[in-house]
């Protein structure tokens, strides 16, 4: 089993970047030219939280893995990203980025050897680098931003964990997996490093309208001031393709019923060895669709932006996930903003608060977050995360 203990440690020493999800704010208001830089990183489970922790005497309790035991670690970036504004009418920009994470999601049914057929559970692993141009533009009454990206995937992990214990007229008990390991070049002999990956091509697309403008309501009633958008991020154009990958596999058990009174030997299958090899995998990036609404009941003062929508992640045996938040945005002078949110976004639940100090040429963002995977957990300090971004311009 140490080879896939390597493979679990890949999920978390997978050091990522996170790009925003939201395309909106690309281009800062009030800067013609900036430059900037952020890093992020977050950890979270749904197992221990902090107050389990810091108890005075540590009690673990293992019938909370009934639940199942997720774990989710992510670190990041942009480390330089350059925008130009031109009076908030159309504007473009060069950034660059790399975002990667590490997942485990094991079955409760799993951990604790329940009653289940063909039940599944995820090991998997990804981290991308990227170039992208974003573009905005008017039509009309509409804002339309546009950022073409070239993509690299560096690792690509996915898996196929699946676990059976039933009563068939006798005991049924079947754990397998099958774990994928892709990088961008071979891992059997380190030391002869050669790039094999090819680049892919997504397109992110939003569309703004401000339709209270539109309907004379933020004339009528200054409260009604709002704006709607829509985001359509990572649509695949090209995949990266990956050549070099590396497998684990093996079981416990089998389909048949088990035969206590024979040979045991076959049914503990556990291959040990790892597969190298090449063979091609087409690799795209998480998509996500994004229905937004900037609201502004007290002018520039307060922002409050719910948003709902999607995301499909092919790393996932489950790809389908929904996405919804809403934040609410303080703004002092302009000066000093205070940002909290509350939203479910890449199947953890984020509790976030943010604040920023704009000096004109100069701004410092830093933010943090309480995260985990139920919204009751998330609260108690199952997972954290951390932000600092700096901007320069004029």
């Amino acid at each position: 089993m140490k080879k896939l203990f390597i493979i679990l440690l890949i999920c978390f020493l997978v050091l990522p970047c996170v790009f925003a999800d939201n395309i909106s704010g690309v281009w800062s208001e009030n800067r013609r030219v900036e430059f900037g830089i952020n890093v992020n990183a977050g950890f979270s489970n749904d197992f221990l939280s902090a107050k389990d922790i810091f108890m005075e005497t540590f009690i673990l309790d293992l019938d909370k893995l009934t639940d199942g035991f997720r774990l989710n670690l992510e670190a990041g970036g942009n480390p330089l990203y350059f925008s130009y504004n031109n009076k908030n009418i159309w504007g473009f920009g060069l950034s660059t980025g790399f975002k990667g994470y590490g997942i485990i999601d094991l079955s409760g049914k799993m951990l604790s050897f329940s009653e289940a057929v063909d039940e599944k559970s995820d090991l998997c692993a990804a981290a991308f680098a990227e170039v992208g141009i974003p573009v905005f533009f008017h039509v009309q009454n509409f804002k339309i931003k546009v950022k073409p990206s070239v993509y690299y995937a560096a690792v690509y992990m996915e898996s196929d964990v699946s676990y059976t214990f039933a009563d068939r007229n006798g005991t049924v008990l079947n754990l397998g997996y099958d774990v994928n390991l892709y990088t961008a070049f071979p891992m059997e002999d380190s030391a002869a490093f050669d790039l094999t990956a090819r680049p892919g091509v997504d397109i992110s697309v939003g569309v703004e309208y401000p339709l209270s403008e539109a309907l004379g309501l933020n004339r009528k009633l200054s409260f009604l001031d709002f704006r709607i958008g829509i985001d359509l991020i990572n649509v695949p154009l090209v995949s990266s393709t990956m050549n070099d990958y590396m497998r684990i596999f093996g079981r416990v058990g089998s389909g048949d019923t088990i035969k206590f009174n024979e040979d045991m030997d076959d049914f503990f299958d556990v291959n040990d060895d790892t597969e190298y090899g090449k063979k091609s995998k087409k690799v795209t990036r998480p998509f996500k669709m994004l229905v937004w609404a900037d609201w502004r009941p007290l002018g520039s003062l307060l922002t409050l932006t719910p948003e709902a929508g999607f995301a499909i992640n092919p790393i996932y045996s489950s790809p389908f996930s929904m996405e919804a938040g809403i934040k609410g945005c303080l703004n002092l002078a302009s000066i000093f903003y205070v940002t909290a949110g509350i939203g479910y976004h890449d199947r953890l639940w984020i509790n976030s608060l943010d604040f920023a100090l704009n000096l004109k040429v100069f701004q410092i963002n830093i933010g943090a977050d309480l995260r985990a995977p139920s919204l009751a957990k998330s609260w108690k300090g199952s997972g954290f995360g951390a932000n600092v971004g700096l901007k320069f311009g004029f």
